[in-house]
């Protein structure tokens, strides 16, 4: 049996994702499992899922996932780099994944495993810092760098897949893994548009949609089995969450930071720390505080991050590499998977919470971290009586 990992927040599961599945089960053969690497209830975007993380989890596995693992909650908060980094470096820790698939605009691996080792050409390297001190985005500034030097493959560092498979590339280079990349073409709608061609819009459309209270539009554009998921969270009033009910405690808490304080959640010494603490102290709500201090150089996903990983406290200099395996959802051939990873994989595996009680002290302090940030993530349910403490103690894994 061959074992893919696929990485993904599915917020939510959409008929993108279960193309990308099931194409990739077409090219490695039906004995394929889906190990996929999923952000937990915070997303890259600086954002909180649109639906709790076991209920998203479920979705996937009922649509043809196999088995669900939680992406680190720093490498989730994190650059495309490190977001990358620790999703393929938990992957690798499984010790029995043969392959990584992800999507890309581009399509061909070997121009995007090319483009995965320029990071550490030294050309780049000098030409990249020359244009972050002209203070630019450190993404656009790689590309620019990119396009001077290597303008044959500088496309692919324009779009935001094609980033993200070249971050995956870059982080089996540095862990010299034995993990095979494949590429599938993207379908559907770009990253962050509204259109829905093939009927497979981008994620962000359909959370538009729930948001408006229009959700059932969404059915068209979801497996039933993922879709019959998110309406039952929705019905449940556990969805949608939105970090707009959070602005009066994200204020009270980010009110108590100097600059300096919080530049170790922005990362740099580019100035965002001020930028932020101005921001924070001129303006009212989350939305009023991102765009107050959005600029060329401070991209708006960055600034999201920087106030998550503040109010969460997760530092900049936080490792985003995985110290347990934690599961959230398995399906028939995950559970053969979890019989292989308890023989082969260099880290605990979490299945339910009486787990905890036999981790060594120092992973119980990174879980409970976790802990916090899920306690905190309920508060922004519409349902008041999630807003209690302990909710993730009362989840266990979906099994199919």
């Amino acid at each position: 049996m061959k074992i893919c990992g696929i990485v993904a927040e599915y917020n939510p599961f959409h008929n993108g994702h279960a193309y990308h599945i099931s194409k990739t089960k077409e090219i490695l053969g039906d004995n394929t499992a889906i190990v996929c690497i999923m952000s937990g209830n915070y997303v890259q975007r600086g954002d909180l899922a649109i639906y709790e993380k076991y209920d998203r989890a479920t979705a996937a596995v009922k649509s043809g996932a196999d088995l669900i693992l939680e992406l680190p909650l720093a490498a989730c908060l994190s650059s495309a780099e490190g977001f990358a980094f620790g999703s393929v470096e938990l992957l690798n820790k499984l010790n029995c994944v043969t392959h990584i698939s992800f999507g890309s605009e581009h399509g061909e691996i070997n121009d995007i495993l090319k483009a995965s080792t320029l990071a550490d050409d030294n050309n780049v390297k000098q030409e990249l810092q020359q244009n972050l001190k002209q203070g630019l985005a450190y993404a656009v500034a790689m590309q620019k760098a990119i396009e001077k030097l290597y303008p044959d493959i500088s496309e692919l560092f324009s779009s935001p897949n094609n980033t993200l498979g070249i971050a995956y590339c870059s982080a089996l280079n540095k862990l010299k893994s034995n993990i095979k990349p494949i590429t599938i073409t993207r379908q559907g709608a770009g990253h962050d548009t509204e259109e829905t061609l093939y009927n497979m819009p981008s994620a962000s459309f359909l959370r538009k949609l729930s948001s408006q209270s229009s959700y059932l539009e969404c059915e068209k554009f979801m497996p039933s089995t993922s879709f019959n998921e998110f309406s039952k969270a929705i019905k449940n009033n556990t969805a949608p969450v939105k970090i707009k009910r959070l602005n009066i405690a994200l204020l009270a808490h980010l009110r108590r930071f100097s600059a300096d304080e919080l530049n170790l959640y922005c990362g740099g010494t580019d100035g965002l720390s001020n930028r932020l603490f101005e921001a924070i102290r001129t303006q009212t709500d989350f939305y009023s505080i991102c765009e107050y201090a959005q600029t060329r150089r401070y991209p708006l996903a960055r600034i999201r991050r920087a106030i998550l990983r503040t109010w969460l406290d997760l530092p900049c200099d936080m490792p985003v590499t995985a110290s347990y395996a934690k599961v959230l959802a398995v399906g028939e051939k995950g559970r053969e998977v979890l019989k292989i990873m308890k023989k082969t994989c260099s880290l605990p595996i979490i299945t339910k919470p009486v787990s905890v009680n036999k981790l060594d002290e120092n992973i119980k302090l990174s879980l409970k971290k976790d802990v916090l940030a899920d306690d905190l993530y309920y508060l922004a349910m519409p349902d008041n009586k999630m807003h209690i403490a302990g909710n993730s103690f009362r989840k266990t894994p979906f099994i199919l």
